[in-house]
């Protein structure tokens, strides 16, 4: 799926390029997702991660990051932990207090 693509699909978040590559596409080997909960906006933030090296953020609400991600051809257990630890940023998003991904 192209970046282009996840902006049109999900206008209700934010999306941030980070890597050099401005043609940014899903790689089905390799990534990760980084999570981050920002209290003081109120949001969630998700890193993909490429062979180590950060390429794109979005950030909104953690039940869309989710929506997004749960769309995604990711394995059970992976969408599982991804499922978890965006509960977890929730919580501390709700209850500004500090959050670290397990």
């Amino acid at each position: 799926m192209k970046l282009q693509e996840l902006k049109h699909r999900y206008p209700d978040l934010t999306f941030e390029e980070i890597g050099p590559n401005p043609d940014w596409s899903e790689d089905a080997v390799g990534y990760c997702f980084v999570i981050e909960a920002i209290p003081h906006q109120k949001q969630g933030r998700v890193t993909v991660m490429i062979d180590d090296e950060p390429r794109v953020a979005f950030s909104g609400d953690t039940v869309g990051l989710f929506k997004m991600l749960a769309a995604w051809d990711i394995s059970r257990d992976h969408l599982a932990y991804v499922a978890y630890e965006l509960g977890r940023a929730e919580m501390a998003v709700r209850h500004g207090v500090a959050y670290q991904q397990e």
